[in-house]
């Protein structure tokens, strides 16, 4: 810690507000004073996370996250507590000078194979601009992708396999690094480039990272694929990716919004018209972990997906995914059946940028595209259409466009839903999502935990209570508490009383951190050092000890045989329960 001061610490935590932070990462809805959100560190789709402006702390009630303002950016950038601190204090322009002499960064055990990534694509941008790469020049010039956008996304080409094996290998990459990036494969002792005469586009991870490629065909040979990407490895997990997303992240929080196509040659269209903040899923429908991606921007977002039957129906898919999650999102209402690089190159870009203002909400597009799911002259049919719009409606809507799309329906179907709408049960959740809730609760406390944690938000209140503590009984049960027990201690050698900011900076395990969240809200009602509940809580643990011992030598006299020591047993028994009593009297007066 010592490259960055405590006194820096505390001054940048007092000087962030938590909302102003969070709300950068996570839509925030105020509830009174404080605020809550969908967490984003789990399956959520209730706000299950709460915002204390007081505290200046989050807390999510059903998986149990908890931290102040450098935890969350930590936790939610996946970086170190100290680079935390260093993005919040760049958020609130606190001048931080930091001395980081001592500061070793985080070795990434994947930096191997981006190394190999990076130099292939080196390679690549390389060959494009050799005689090889001529052809590949003209079809990118006839595609209006100009020398600009080729540096800006490192395009390049893959020549025959022969020759980028032969660089890879006199760059020194062992065979298991070109195998585990997935950029070589061995069949029959035959080694050989994935990629072959084909136009490279890099794919990056969230944080910038090279981990594969999408790879263009350069004819139209239909027995050859037109698209390849990398097949799943360490680094290249299909699923979690977002192209484009590391460098458009930025331009969509200024631009407050965010355009998702489905393919690399999407994003380049927009990026032709001077449009920076699209992304795309590169063609695969939408993984938890991609719309996590995608609430993390905490921007609108504009669905542009090709106007053709397969592009309505990825729409479709992604639209009933994305409400399930709580995404804002609208969708470009696209009657020209093309995909957004077709539009620039045969409407221009004037065309483009004007369509991806004509959006409709998803229950619009759904009275477009539903009815052509289901033969509205069946009374079955019909009668689904209805029960699936009915469900958007009453969760996307507003009261005056439920007015509205309800007349729609009758309309439709004859149905008449105008008097329902208050009536409506809220959707059943899917199975996995209540399985994930039930999982993560918090198990109920029993006596002697819920007796520690109050011992512990003494400690944290009072450097006697501590010493008390130490010398009436000396160690906690639940070894999370006795951890946070010893993080105290040691504060309390230096000072006489406990910082909050600073001992959050000091804890390093999660569930550690988060119990020391949960008594920072103080569950107890009790402000301060307070000698009765401290000894209340004393007394209680020491009981429950007791009971333990009591139970335990039970099991011992059931077990045993020689009634001498069976006499034994029952004689300490006897002791144990007179002390146990004592203090339950003392407990009543």
């Amino acid at each position: 810690m010592s490259w960055i001061s405590e006194d820096d610490i505390k001054a940048i935590r007092q000087q962030a507000d938590i909302v102003d932070v969070m709300s950068r990462y996570i839509t925030l809805e105020k509830k009174g004073k404080d605020y809550k959100a969908i967490c984003p560190f789990h399956d959520d789709h209730d706000p299950s996370l709460s915002i204390s402006t007081d505290k200046q702390i989050f807390k999510c009630f059903v998986c149990g996250t908890g931290g102040n303002v450098f935890t969350f950016v930590q936790k939610i950038e996946n970086i170190s507590f100290l680079e935390a601190v260093c993005k919040v204090a760049e958020l609130i322009h606190y001048p931080l000078h930091m001395d980081t002499s001592q500061f070793q960064p985080k070795v990434d055990q994947n930096q191997p194979l981006y190394d190999c990534v990076q130099s292939y694509i080196r390679f690549l941008t390389y060959e494009l601009q050799s005689e090889n790469g001529e052809s590949v020049k003209r079809y990118l010039s006839q595609r209006k992708i100009n020398e600009d956008i080729i540096k800006r996304f490192e395009i390049g080409y893959a020549p025959e396999s022969s020759r980028s094996v032969k660089y890879l290998k006199a760059k020194g990459f062992n065979e298991q690094i070109l195998t585990d990036t997935g950029l070589i494969r061995t069949h029959d002792l035959d080694t050989y480039a994935v990629f072959d005469n084909r136009l490279m586009i890099p794919i990056h991870d969230e944080n910038g990272n090279p981990v594969g490629f999408t790879a263009r065909r350069l004819n139209e040979d239909k027995d050859v694929a037109k698209y390849i990407n990398t097949s799943e490895t360490k680094i290249y997990h299909k699923g979690h990716l977002i192209f484009n997303y590391h460098r458009a992240k930025e331009f969509a929080k200024k631009n407050k919004r965010c355009i998702l196509v489905e393919g690399a040659m999407d994003v380049i269209a927009f990026e032709k018209a001077d449009i920076h903040e699209s992304i795309a899923c590169l063609g695969t429908a939408c993984t938890k972990e991609q719309i996590t991606l995608l609430k993390r921007l905490n921007v609108p977002l504009v669905v542009c997906y090709d106007g053709d039957k397969a592009g309505k129906a990825a729409t479709y898919k992604f639209g009933k995914l994305a409400v399930d999650y709580g995404l804002n999102f609208s969708i470009v209402k696209n009657t020209t059946g093309k995909d957004p690089d077709e539009i620039f190159n045969e409407l221009g870009k004037d065309e483009l940028y004007l369509s991806v203002h004509k959006t409709v909400s998803f229950v619009e597009f759904l009275f477009d595209y539903l009815p052509n799911q289901y033969d509205l002259d069946n009374y079955e049919d019909k009668k689904k259409f209805t029960s699936e719009m009915q469900s958007f409606i009453e969760r996307t809507c507003t009261d005056f466009e439920k007015a509205d799309y309800y007349s729609r329906i009758r309309d439709l179907t004859g149905f008449d839903l105008s008097h329902q709408s208050a009536n409506i049960p809220a959707p059943k959740k899917e199975s996995r999502n209540n399985a994930a809730v039930v999982r993560n609760i918090e198990p109920l406390k029993n006596g002697r935990t819920l007796a520690e944690h109050g011992v512990l938000w003494m400690i944290l209140n009072s450097k006697l209570a501590a010493d008390q503590f130490k010398d009436q009984i000396g160690f906690f049960q639940d070894p999370v508490c006795e951890e946070l027990s010893l993080y105290c201690y040691d504060m309390y050698r230096n000072m006489d009383h406990i910082d909050f900011d600073v001992l959050m900076s000091y804890i390093e395990k999660e569930d550690v951190r988060n119990l020391l969240v949960s008594l920072m809200e103080n569950p107890f009602h009790v402000d301060g050092y307070n000698e009765d509940f401290f000894n209340d809580s004393l007394m209680k643990i020491k009981e429950c000890t007791l009971q333990a011992q009591i139970d335990n030598l039970n099991d011992q006299i059931k077990n045993v045989q020689d009634p001498m020591l069976k006499i034994s047993l029952a004689s300490k028994k006897q002791e144990l329960i007179i002390q146990r009593n004592e203090i339950l009297h003392r407990k009543e007066g």
